[in-house]
């Protein structure tokens, strides 16, 4: 029975049409792709055709998979339901295990056959790329079986099993498809915004085990693959991968033999009672009806009934058992980021209404879209799938009644959603002690930007369900829709023009509201919203009534149906869309510019092959600078003065100085003496100035730098977020012309380079190259000046540059700042203006402030604790502080981050001020990158390195190693430890997708997983190895040799030679070990024992099994075993060590000399430890530090 059951359902689905349509739809989405560079899967330099392409594809592919299965399995799980055969069948005797474990296994092994469309699809579409020029030669590898089978047996054969086991059950105990089309959406959305928020290292362990379709494995099994292992790494069925697997089948399979009923009990239909009417009864109703008379009928408005149907529609829609699920799940996962830590280290945000709205309209999207596309499809078709759409249509009803009723029930219940959303994420903000709850801005953003764009949709949605032929075309095309929408931008059609609903995005700031992005949401909401009507008219014209007629039909009786009036609105729709349609394209593409990423990129290609040649001229080197900008933040203008004296530090005369234009200006010029623009080249946001007489070297002239930045109309994208109404944050890079050739305006894609004919990309100059040591690392022209500025702002707005306020003024509502530094500071400076709280104290001399919104007061305490704590150290460890003055100054969240300029600190309003900073056990992030920031006043602004490979060491590695230390000396060594767990993770993380080449920390090449994490990893072990005093001693010397030395600027070689001169051989090898290689660790707690008694003297014997391994890897990550012989920290706990507060935990902590290979170490403790570890505190860089730890 089940060989026979199994082969009929075989034969049964090959000879369905769903079965190739299927086969082939997998086949194209694999191969196209594959085909193309456009979806790297695994990085930039990893193969197409790679075993970890083809892991992560397939493991996307398995969660699309679960519409196969619904098609095949589910379908036929109920087939005999559906068609009314179940009782005939079972009426013979059929042993009901085999026969529907046949049909199970039957139509599970359809879903492989069809899911083997993907390998060959993988394989077949990355030839294909290669052979028409799709893909470079270096993106495909070597094809083997294995590549293919071991995703294919490992990841889909399981998860499908899976999958089959749960919509089988599902099908079988409920008997609808629908409930198993509900089923596959919940999961499929719970499995994707699940993925967003859990996989912060907090959750990794539990991830690893819950996903049913192993990629939660195979990701913490690949987590920190070089490209070399994700292009040559087979997958194999072990550890955590293996306990997935066998985990979810056995979960599969008991939900199958328990909810999938393998009995033949049929359940009878309940019937219900007939009554048999009285001859009483039936000569009354008789006597009744042979005296009845005519009445005239009260009449029901059409307003009425619009009323009751759309009453009785949203009933329909929200007492289905489909949105009753959808909205319970949506609400569950509502509650995911709300609680889940969003922010840095594992940090949590304070619930401000800006990230309550931002994640009620982010979780929303999805699980709206779906209900949507479904409830516009059953609305519509309900009446004629139950067969009452002719009675229905035959009741005296105006066609707008149906039409709207169904509209604006589908609305509601969709409102209905964002208000549980707003009630459960304001009770959130109540329960953790927000309580200004801001509902305006709630009703604003969630009424205006979340539901009026879906309302437009919901009418595009009715719209594409009456022009189809039945409800699934009306579903597919409304899919495809969103499937085109999803990939316009990859073939340019980037502008909101062509994106139905949609506008350019709207970011909301405590600090500067909704700024100037409103006035295009307005003009998109007019465009869309007349098309939206258009639709609606013309929707409503074309309506279903009385017998089925084809579209054709109903056409030819649009303009009848569609009545004067309608047609009036229709015409002044049609104009409206037209007109505003004008009026964007006007703003975006006539007044403002618009690029494509294409023309960009092409103008980034024109721009190298014209002036790459003269990357190494000579440039003028700026020494003085006296700025006057007058900023009108309520106009979104300025106008800037830079009066500029320079000089040619170079050997060589300069004849012609290449000019980058400056960001969002109107107009800009450079006037130097003795010489001109001479050519402008707009196009590529450069010109060319020319001397008259060439500047000699050493010869010093005046010049001057001007601007004028003025916004007309609005922008569909690229929007000026650095000049606004409140909260202007401009530094000189951005605001004023700058000379020399522009870096950032390279493409940065090796295959686009290659494909055009570019050069490789030096992303730096090479270290040992010293021609350019008399560069600092900030460009060739910008050195240290002389600085002094004046700004005017509005009255109410104070601003502020680098420097000491010499006066303030105001006049006729303008108020001036003048500022002036006393000493030479680095040519890069920032004028900030905007209307602030302040909160200012006096700590040894140096004057503390800190500038905030009125709202964020919450750590503003902390960053002053922060910076008084960080002078204190570095002054002491490195040398005194070079100002009297330290200011913050909360910038909007537009851009996400802290900047460090001479004595003043922009600190964005979304990272350290809104940081929910109560609970103790977490990092705190607002004192750390504080710290961070202050560090910079001694690593960037008192010592800058050449501009060569590694000179963000001696910039950020070094201010990551001083912030550490302020933070360990404020909250000791378990909460660095926790710190740098996520630095090394992130690391690791990085290197992953290196585009190019991973370099040793002391060449890292704007590689900021290297400087800052990396970097951070490595200085803490290297403080490890040389102590506190040995090490700042040694930062001493190096500071005081180069500070504020420009010929030459250090290099990390200068700083490594520093960190030698005082160390032993030993630790000199451990420095270069660390710093000029890529050194990797394998360290392994193996096995752990301990005596069950103390011995006679109150000691008890433990033994410790570690396993280490030494690695050096190359650039592209293939590593080669090193010979290790190192002392390593081995330290026992009394308790988990991730739960440590204070050094109370730790009973033994010593370090032994560790050789690769097998290490047994025997200890006698006075008390039992809970947890023993080897390198716990994280100072080496070990790929798993993980299994660093063992219990008892």
């Amino acid at each position: 029975m089940f060989f026979n059951m199994l082969v009929f359902e075989l034969r049964y689905f090959v000879r369905q049409p769903s079965f190739y349509i299927t086969f082939l739809m997998f086949f194209i989405m694999a191969f196209f792709i594959s085909s193309s560079s456009k979806f790297p899967l695994g990085g930039a330099n990893v193969h197409m055709n790679s075993p970890f392409s083809i892991m992560l594809l397939t493991v996307t592919f398995c969660t699309l998979a679960m519409f196969l299965v619904v098609n095949f399995v589910a379908s036929s799980a109920i087939r005999n339901s559906e068609s009314k055969m179940d009782e005939l069948v079972f009426s013979k005797p059929v042993n009901p295990v085999p026969y529907q474990a046949g049909r199970f296994f039957g139509s599970y092994i359809v879903v492989l056959i069809v899911f083997l469309s993907v390998p060959l699809g993988v394989f077949l579409g990355s030839q294909f790329g290669l052979l028409v020029g799709w893909l470079d030669s270096e993106l495909i590898g070597p094809n083997k079986l294995m590549y293919y089978a071991a995703p294919y047996l490992y990841l889909a054969v399981p998860s499908l099993l899976v999958l089959s086991a749960i919509f089988n059950s599902v099908a079988v105990y409920f008997k609808t498809m629908m409930s198993v089309y509900v089923a596959a959406v919940v999961i499929f959305i719970v499995y994707q915004i699940a993925g967003v928020y859990f996989d912060d290292l907090a959750f990794r362990n539990i991830v690893v085990y819950a996903d049913p379709f192993g990629s939660g494995s195979l990701i913490d099994l690949t987590r920190y693959w070089t490209v070399n292992d994700k292009n040559t790494e087979v997958l194999t069925l072990s550890g955590d991968l293996l306990v997935n697997r066998i985990l979810w089948i056995v979960l599969g399979l008991a939900m199958f033999f328990s909810l999938g009923k393998l009995s033949n009990r049929i359940v009878a239909k309940k019937q219900k009672k007939q009554f048999k009417v009285s001859a009483f009864v039936q000569n009354k109703q008789a006597a009744l009806i042979s005296s009845a008379k005519n009445y005239k009928s009260a009449g029901v408005s059409t307003k009425s009934q619009l009323i009751m149907r759309s009453i009785f529609e949203l009933k329909q829609v929200i007492f289905s058992a489909p949105f009753m699920i959808l909205a319970g799940v949506s609400i569950v996962t509502l509650m995911i980021p709300l609680f889940a830590p969003i922010g840095a280290y594992g940090t949590t945000n304070w619930p401000i209404t800006a990230n309550m709205v931002n994640i009620i309209s982010g979780i929303s999207g999805l699980f709206l879209f779906v209900i949507i596309a479904f409830y516009s499809a059953e609305l519509v078709w309900r009446e004629r799938q139950s067969g009452m759409g002719d009675i229905v249509d035959s009741f005296p009803v105006h066609n707008s009644v149906f039409w709207v009723s169904k509209i604006l029930a589908l609305i509601a219940a969709i409102s209905g959603l964002f208000l549980v959303g707003m009630i459960l994420t304001i009770t959130v903000q109540l329960f953790k002690g927000q309580f200004n709850l801001e509902l305006g801005q709630y009703l604003f953003r969630i009424v205006y930007l979340s539901i009026l764009p879906l309302i437009m949709l919901t009418v595009l949605a009715f719209f594409l369900q009456i022009i189809s032929p039945n409800k699934y075309v009306g579903m597919g095309l409304f899919i495809l829709y969103y499937i085109v929408q999803t990939v316009m931008d990859s073939y340019g059609f980037e502008h909101n023009m062509f994106h139905f609903s949609q506008s350019s995005s709207v970011p909301y700031s405590d600090i500067n509201g909704y700024g100037h992005f409103l006035q295009a949401a307005h003009w998109y909401t007019l465009y869309w919203g007349a098309l939206s009507l258009i639709l609606a008219i013309v929707g409503f014209a074309l309506w279903h009534r009385g017998p089925s007629q084809t579209l054709r039909t109903r056409l030819s009786m649009l303009r009848y149906n569609m009545s004067l009036k309608g047609q009036a609105i229709a015409v002044i729709s049609a104009l409206v869309f037209v007109g505003a349609g004008y009026n964007i394209y006007n703003n975006t593409r006539v007044l403002n510019e618009f690029t494509t990423s294409d023309e960009f990129q092409d103008k980034q290609i024109s721009y190298e092959q014209q002036f790459a040649q003269y990357k190494d001229l000579a440039l003028p080197m700026v020494t003085d600078v006296d700025l006057t900008v007058d900023i009108f933040p309520k106009k979104r203008a300025l106008s800037a003065v830079a009066k500029i004296k320079f000089t040619n530090t170079s050997n060589e005369p300069i004849s012609r100085v290449l000019i980058s234009s400056p960001q969002h200006a109107k107009s800009w010029d450079v006037t130097m003496a003795g010489g001109k623009i001479v050519e402008k080249l707009p196009a590529l946001y450069s010109a060319w100035f020319e001397f008259d007489q060439p500047l000699m070297p050493d010869e010093v002239r005046e010049g001057q730098l001007s601007v004028t930045r003025e916004h007309t109309g609005f922008t569909d994208s690229g929007s000026d977020t650095q000049l606004v109404a409140n909260g202007t944050f401009i530094n000189n890079l951005e605001l004023l012309p700058s000379f020399g050739y522009n870096r950032g305006l390279q493409v940065a894609d090796k295959f686009e380079r290659r494909k055009h004919d570019l050069p490789e990309l030096e992303r730096a100059h090479k270290l040992e190259d010293s021609q350019y040591y008399t560069q600092s690392d900030f460009g060739a022209a910008n050195g240290f000046i002389n600085f002094k500025a004046t700004v005017t702002t509005d009255e109410s707005q104070f601003a502020i540059t680098p420097g000491y306020l010499q006066s303030e003024s105001v006049k006729d509502g303008r108020r001036t700042f003048v500022y002036e530094m006393d000493a030479p500071i680095l040519n890069f400076y920032a004028v900030q203006s905007a209307e602030l709280e302040s909160k200012k104290v006096e700590h040894n001399g140096v004057n503390i402030e800190v500038y905030y919104h009125k709202n964020h007061a919450w750590n503003v305490d902390r960053m002053i604790e922060s910076v008084q704590d960080s002078i204190d150290y570095f002054t002491q460890a490195f040398g005194p502080y070079q100002h009297k003055q330290l200011r913050i100054i909360e910038f909007p969240r537009y851009r996400s981050f802290a900047q460090s300029f001479a004595n003043t600190v922009p600190y964005s309003e979304s990272i350290g001020f809104v940081t929910d900073s109560r609970d103790e056990s977490k990092i705190d992030l607002p004192y750390y990158v504080t710290a961070h920031e202050v560090a910079h006043q001694w690593w960037g602004h008192q010592v800058s390195g050449a501009n060569v490979e590694g000179a963000a060491v001696m910039s950020e590695t070094l201010s990551q190693y001083s912030a550490l230390m302020v933070l360990e000396k404020r909250f000791g060594p378990e909460k660095l430890r926790k710190f740098l767990k996520y630095e090394l993770d992130r690391y690791l993380m990085g290197r992953t997708g290196e585009a190019f080449e991973e370099m040793p920390l002391y060449k890292t090449q704007s590689q900021q997983y290297l400087h800052y994490n990396k970097g951070s990893v490595v200085m803490m072990a290297i403080y490890d190895r040389l102590g506190e005093k040995r090490l700042n001693n040694a930062l001493k010397a190096f500071l005081n040799e180069f500070q504020y030395q420009s010929t030459p600027y250090p290099t990390t070689l200068d700083l490594l030679s520093y960190l030698k001169q005082d160390a032993t051989q030993a630790e000199q090898s451990f420095i270069d070990d660390q710093f000029k290689y890529i050194t990797l660790y394998e360290l392994e707690m193996k096995e752990v024992s301990i005596s069950d008694e103390a011995d006679s003297d109150g000691f008890y014997s433990v033994t410790l099994n570690v396993e280490a391994v030494k690695q050096r890897a190359d650039g592209q990550g293939e590593e080669t075993e090193q010979p290790l012989d190192e002392l390593i920290d081995i330290v026992l706990f009394s308790d988990d060590p991730e739960n440590l507060l204070a050094e109370d935990f730790v009973i033994y902590s010593q370090k032994h000399q560790i050789v690769t290979g097998t290490n047994i170490i025997e200890l006698k403790v006075k008390e039992k430890p809970l947890f023993a570890g080897v390198d716990p505190y994280v100072k080496l860089v070990d790929k798993d530090n993980v299994n660093n730890l063992a219990k008892f």
